[in-house]
Protein backbone atom coordinates (compact mmCIF):
# COMPACT_ATOMS: atom_id res chain seq x y z
CA UNK A 1 0.00 0.00 0.00
CA UNK A 2 2.89 2.11 0.86
CA UNK A 3 4.28 1.64 -2.55
CA UNK A 4 1.62 2.65 -4.84
CA UNK A 5 0.71 5.88 -2.35
CA UNK A 6 4.32 6.83 -2.97
CA UNK A 7 3.93 6.53 -6.64
CA UNK A 8 0.93 7.95 -6.96
CA UNK A 9 2.90 11.80 -5.26
CA UNK A 10 5.58 11.34 -7.52
CA UNK A 11 3.17 10.83 -10.07
CA UNK A 12 1.14 14.15 -8.60
CA UNK A 13 4.66 15.86 -8.12
CA UNK A 14 5.58 15.42 -11.88
CA UNK A 15 2.83 16.56 -13.03
CA UNK A 16 2.78 19.49 -11.15
CA UNK A 17 6.29 19.93 -11.91
CA UNK A 18 5.25 20.00 -15.91
CA UNK A 19 2.05 22.51 -15.31
CA UNK A 20 4.15 24.92 -13.47
CA UNK A 21 6.68 24.81 -15.91
CA UNK A 22 4.13 25.10 -18.83
CA UNK A 23 2.50 28.11 -17.01
CA UNK A 24 5.54 30.09 -16.47
CA UNK A 25 6.30 29.41 -20.15
CA UNK A 26 2.46 30.64 -21.17
CA UNK A 27 3.31 33.83 -18.54
CA UNK A 28 6.19 34.45 -20.13
CA UNK A 29 5.53 34.68 -23.71
CA UNK A 30 2.47 36.74 -22.63
CA UNK A 31 5.11 39.48 -21.22
CA UNK A 32 6.29 42.21 -23.91
CA UNK A 33 10.04 42.06 -24.43
CA UNK A 34 12.06 44.12 -22.36
CA UNK A 35 14.14 45.19 -24.76
CA UNK A 36 17.33 46.94 -23.26
CA UNK A 37 18.66 48.87 -26.77
CA UNK A 38 15.00 50.80 -27.03
CA UNK A 39 15.24 51.32 -23.19
CA UNK A 40 18.16 53.08 -23.82
CA UNK A 41 17.62 55.19 -27.08
CA UNK A 42 16.43 58.22 -26.73
CA UNK A 43 15.45 61.08 -29.03
CA UNK A 44 18.26 63.30 -29.28
CA UNK A 45 17.60 67.16 -27.96
CA UNK A 46 18.86 69.41 -31.01
CA UNK A 47 21.71 70.78 -28.78
CA UNK A 48 22.94 67.50 -28.67
CA UNK A 49 23.29 67.12 -32.55
CA UNK A 50 25.47 69.65 -32.74
CA UNK A 51 28.26 67.17 -31.63
CA UNK A 52 27.52 64.76 -34.60
CA UNK A 53 30.37 64.88 -37.40
CA UNK A 54 28.96 61.73 -40.01
CA UNK A 55 26.10 62.97 -41.81
CA UNK A 56 23.76 60.39 -42.78
CA UNK A 57 24.54 59.76 -46.07
CA UNK A 58 28.67 59.27 -44.31
CA UNK A 59 27.12 56.70 -42.25
CA UNK A 60 24.85 55.05 -44.79
CA UNK A 61 28.21 54.61 -47.05
CA UNK A 62 30.10 53.54 -44.21
CA UNK A 63 27.48 51.00 -43.15
CA UNK A 64 27.60 49.45 -47.29
CA UNK A 65 31.14 48.54 -46.56
CA UNK A 66 30.08 46.28 -44.06
CA UNK A 67 27.15 44.34 -45.71
CA UNK A 68 28.39 40.94 -46.67
CA UNK A 69 24.69 39.75 -47.68
CA UNK A 70 24.61 38.87 -51.52
CA UNK A 71 21.70 41.52 -52.40
CA UNK A 72 21.68 43.44 -49.32
CA UNK A 73 21.77 46.96 -49.36
CA UNK A 74 21.24 49.73 -46.43
CA UNK A 75 18.42 51.54 -45.41
CA UNK A 76 18.25 55.05 -43.89
CA UNK A 77 20.34 55.63 -40.59
CA UNK A 78 18.74 56.92 -37.76
CA UNK A 79 20.04 59.04 -35.28
CA UNK A 80 19.95 57.84 -31.60
CA UNK A 81 21.81 58.03 -28.94
CA UNK A 82 22.41 54.44 -26.82
CA UNK A 83 25.03 54.35 -23.67
CA UNK A 84 25.75 57.93 -24.13
CA UNK A 85 26.95 57.41 -26.77
CA UNK A 86 25.57 59.52 -30.24
CA UNK A 87 25.09 56.76 -33.34
CA UNK A 88 23.49 56.15 -36.83
CA UNK A 89 21.84 52.84 -36.80
CA UNK A 90 21.91 51.80 -40.74
CA UNK A 91 19.04 48.77 -41.70
CA UNK A 92 20.47 45.99 -43.17
CA UNK A 93 17.67 45.21 -46.14
CA UNK A 94 16.89 41.90 -48.17
CA UNK A 95 14.16 41.92 -50.51
CA UNK A 96 12.57 44.33 -48.53
CA UNK A 97 12.65 42.90 -45.36
CA UNK A 98 15.45 44.17 -42.76
CA UNK A 99 17.24 41.63 -41.63
CA UNK A 100 19.64 43.26 -39.61
CA UNK A 101 21.50 46.90 -38.69
CA UNK A 102 24.60 48.02 -38.42
CA UNK A 103 25.82 50.67 -35.67
CA UNK A 104 27.82 53.86 -36.63
CA UNK A 105 29.56 55.94 -34.25
CA UNK A 106 27.72 59.44 -35.34
CA UNK A 107 31.18 61.21 -34.20
CA UNK A 108 34.08 58.80 -35.37
CA UNK A 109 32.22 57.20 -37.91
CA UNK A 110 33.65 53.53 -36.86
CA UNK A 111 31.63 50.41 -37.05
CA UNK A 112 30.02 49.84 -33.78
CA UNK A 113 28.57 46.79 -34.43
CA UNK A 114 25.63 45.31 -34.37
CA UNK A 115 23.55 42.19 -36.54
CA UNK A 116 24.61 42.58 -39.53
CA UNK A 117 27.59 44.68 -38.84
CA UNK A 118 30.87 42.62 -39.76
CA UNK A 119 33.76 43.86 -38.00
Amino acid sequence: MIKKSTRILVLLAVMLTVLTVVALALFAAGIPENNSEDQENQKIPENNRTNVTISPEEAQEIAAKFVKETGAQVGTPQLSEIEGQLVYTVPVISNGTSIGEITISAITGKNMGGAGGVL
